[in-house]
């Protein structure tokens, strides 16, 4: 098989299992929408617990927090080096120009949400200095 054919058959099997996964996040907020809205119209003592479950990234798990950018960051730096890395190993010019240029993008945006995290971590922090 021609690796172009294999790059469409894998990039066309991850379209159909994103699409499916989507499906299902929509199948259960449509659920979660018809049971608030018929506990909402009995006058449930559920409807508050099912209120707070609307605003969870994943509708069974925890609150997302904001304060995560130090974890993305550093995955998305993680993931650049590791591009670089497998550009240069491979030691062709073709891939190595791909490798890099494509190593960029989540290396810098990932430079960037660390670098956001320090400077909102360090805005919070009192002023010690000031004290002194």
């Amino acid at each position: 098989m021609p690796v172009t054919e294999m790059i469409a058959a894998s990039a066309t099997g991850l379209f159909f299992l994103l699409a499916f996964i989507y499906l299902l996040r929509l199948l259960q907020a449509w659920m979660l929408h018809r049971s608030l809205r018929e506990a909402i119209n009995k006058d449930s003592v559920h409807a508050g617990t099912l209120v707070d479950r609307i605003g969870r990234g994943d509708l069974g798990g925890p609150r997302v927090e904001a304060g995560t950018d130090d974890r993305t960051g550093l995955v998305l730096v993680a993931i650049g080096v590791a591009l670089a890395g497998f550009s240069l190993i491979a030691n062709e010019p073709e891939w190595l120009r791909f490798g890099l240029g494509g190593a960029l993008f989540p290396t810098l945006v990932g430079a960037a949400l660390l670098l956001r995290h320090y400077l909102l971590r360090r805005a919070a922090e009192p002023d010690v200095d000031a004290g002194a």
